[in-house]
């Protein structure tokens, strides 16, 4: 009985130690930069984040790279709110407007694709961040929107 036990335990640190490993691949293989043709602009949920359709699949949020818009899911003030409104508004009015491109560039730390979307060859976070509806954001600590828009707390 004790060497069933012990081969049976064998087997369970071999299959967790292969999908450790398979995960990892499929994980990092994201990391790569893909110039994905097959998706599209599925919703805009924000000024920075869209769902993508892909061949068919299910929508999947993915955040665009490169800028930070102010937040209208949980705004830290109304004036916050009313920003992040308008670079929902102007991101979806882009997405309508030409050929849409997308590259992924890996997973975000929510593990959602990260995108570099461009509309007729324009990086949309250039046009966002040109138009004062975004700031340049390439990771660390986001801008607090409430201070920068001289929201009274």
């Amino acid at each position: 009985m004790r060497a069933v036990l012990q081969l049976i335990a064998k087997a369970l640190v071999v299959t967790a130690l292969s999908v450790a490993v398979w995960m990892y691949i499929v994980r990092n293989s994201d990391r790569k930069v893909q110039i994905v043709s097959e998706c599209q602009v599925g919703y805009v949920y924000d000024g920075d984040t869209i769902a993508m359709t892909c061949s068919g699949r299910p929508d999947m949020t993915a955040r665009l790279m490169g800028f930070d818009t102010a937040e209208t899911k949980n705004p830290g003030c109304a004036e916050e709110l009313a920003h992040g409104a308008l670079a929902t508004d102007r991101l979806r009015q882009l997405v309508k407007r030409g050929a849409v491109s997308i590259t992924r560039h890996g997973r975000d730390k929510y593990n959602r694709p990260l995108i570099r979307l461009d509309i007729d060859g324009q990086d949309v976070a250039d046009t966002m961040i040109r138009e004062g509806l975004a700031v340049a954001y390439h990771g660390g600590k986001r801008v607090n929107w409430c201070e920068r828009l001289g929201a009274v707390r």
